[in-house]
């Protein structure tokens, strides 16, 4: 009895087809985390923005946020006093623009959805355009273009 299996060319052909489909689910499922934390940063932000957080509980407001929401999600990264900031920056620039341009592309077929597709672009991308823009919304959205 023989157990062995034949290796030949269909099964090497196999084999790589497997491990590019499995590749591209990788990327998928990293790019739907991405969209998912970046529309969650953005609530946060708003959330910030919204409830005056500043000015209502203290200038120390993003160190005790910070600290409450780590011990709440322990090992969680993302929560950082400096992160925080950046929510609400992020907020600032593309609050009022991503769900206009979301909803005016909604009904539109072939067109560049930079609404959308700002949420593939990495949180690192996003702060550095938050820097160059200094609440700036149409600079914000001309790197994101570039970016996209």
């Amino acid at each position: 009895m023989n157990d062995m299996i034949r290796i030949d060319g269909e099964y090497i052909e196999w084999l790589k087809n497997i491990k590019s489909r499995f590749k591209m689910t990788q990327i998928k499922a990293s790019i739907k985390v991405n969209d998912e934390m970046l529309r969650f940063y953005w609530s946060l932000g708003r959330d910030i923005v919204e409830k005056q957080a500043e000015s209502k509980w203290g200038s120390a407001f993003f160190d005790t946020l910070s600290e409450d929401l780590r011990k709440i999600f322990p090992g969680t990264k993302g929560f950082s006093t400096t992160n925080l900031r950046y929510m609400k920056r992020y907020y600032d620039i593309f609050g009022e623009i991503l769900p206009q341009v979301e909803a005016e592309l909604s009904d539109v077929t072939n067109v560049p959805r930079v609404g959308a597709e700002i949420y593939t672009i990495p949180w690192g991308h996003i702060k550095v355009i938050v820097d160059k823009c200094k609440g700036n919304p149409e600079k914000a959205l001309f790197f994101v273009d570039e970016v996209i």
